[in-house]
């Protein structure tokens, strides 16, 4: 049913019209503009980067949303994570992609830790993370200025051990990644 496609070249202007859309950008720290030239360069500079893998996320067949990897630190083996779905459509199973990932992250990357910021006003995220796991370890105030104002930023971490003795349940969701 999921599945995770490495993104390439040919999907980038699906991911542009999706990332310059008001339910995704509205808690992004930055905003871009809808340019495919730049797009372009963002993916050659991605591209060349190992330190961050972006996917784009399927549901039979059929991009709804993207999903990455990002500051990969293979020193101290953690990782920061962005996802968002794309097409509205499929919003109702937003909340069952994260199983995925935490489980490739760290059964197959042997990563320790994935941590997570998240704008103030993003309930729904706040809660998919307590959900599976994530411990909220801070709140960085007024961290983030946007739309004229400051938005605090809300930190969470889960760890590897966590949630490979406390969240087995989810151990089953499983899918290939191609870094």
């Amino acid at each position: 049913m999921l599945a995770f496609k490495k993104l390439e070249e040919s999907d980038l202007e699906l991911v542009l019209n999706w990332r310059t859309s008001e339910h995704v950008t509205q808690f992004m720290y930055t905003d871009i503009e809808k340019n495919m030239d730049n797009q372009r360069k963002w993916f050659e500079r991605i591209s060349k980067d190992d330190n961050q893998y972006y996917w784009l996320i399927q549901y039979e067949e059929q991009p709804i949303g993207l999903i990455s990897l990002n500051e990969i630190d293979r020193m101290h083996h953690k990782a920061t994570f962005g996802y968002y779905i794309g097409d509205l459509n499929y919003s109702i199973i937003a909340g069952r992609i994260h199983p995925y990932l935490y489980n490739f992250t760290f059964f197959e990357l042997g990563l320790n830790k994935l941590y997570a910021e998240v704008m103030t006003g993003n309930d729904g995220m706040m809660k998919m993370h307590l959900h599976y796991g994530f411990t909220h370890t801070a709140t960085f105030k007024e961290h983030v200025y946007k739309y004229g104002q400051y938005h605090d930023v809300e930190y969470f971490e889960l760890l590897s051990s966590h949630w490979r003795n406390k969240c087995t349940k989810f151990h089953k969701y499983r899918a290939e990644f191609i870094l």
